[in-house]
């Protein structure tokens, strides 16, 4: 009875796809966010990330013109609208269990905030949620490491081979963990 599915895999896999397509399917009964990429409009190139929560509202997670003090590779963070977006929307989904959290992803710039940090470890630890996330493949903090060896864990590794068959699978653990 897996509670805690967590999908790894290298960048461009289908991971944010898999979380985007179950956020479509559990509709209401899910709560979270998602990172999607955005291009300069005139020369096409990758700009930066936002970050959509499953409300809608979305806010610049990175852009390459902005000045942070976080940055990963070419992008400032901001983290600041990174908190003010996705905080409330798991602090307040958090008091009321009976939702599925999506969240993508558990990775370096959304680490730089300390509060998502503490929220994820509280989030991850409560054997009553239920919870798909997306997480680094590469242990760059001790946390990540933590959360991928607690004992309801279900670590996935998204590949060519099982990305189209991944969504019904999700579906089918978290239908069988019903509590």
């Amino acid at each position: 009875m897996t509670k805690k599915i967590l999908i790894t895999g290298k960048p461009g896999i289908g991971k944010t796809t898999v979380i985007k397509k179950l956020a479509n399917i559990l509709n209401d009964k899910a709560v979270g966010f998602y990172t999607e990429e955005y291009r300069d409009p005139k020369t096409h190139k990758r700009k930066g990330f936002k970050v959509i929560t499953t409300f809608g509202k979305q806010t610049i997670l990175a852009d390459v013109d902005l000045k942070s003090p976080y940055k990963v590779g070419k992008y400032g963070v901001n983290v600041e609208g990174f908190e003010k977006t996705v905080i409330p929307l798991l602090t307040n989904a958090n008091k009321e269990r009976e939702k599925i959290f999506l969240i993508d992803e558990i990775g370096k710039m959304e680490f730089y905030s300390e509060k998502f940090r503490d929220l994820i470890e509280d989030i991850m630890e409560n054997p009553d949620i239920k919870v798909v996330a997306t997480i680094s493949k590469k242990d760059f903090h001790p946390l990540i490491k933590k959360i991928k060896n607690l004992p309801d864990v279900k670590l996935i590794e998204i590949n060519y081979e099982n990305r189209d068959r991944i969504v019904q699978e999700i579906l089918k653990m978290l239908n069988e963990s019903k509590n």
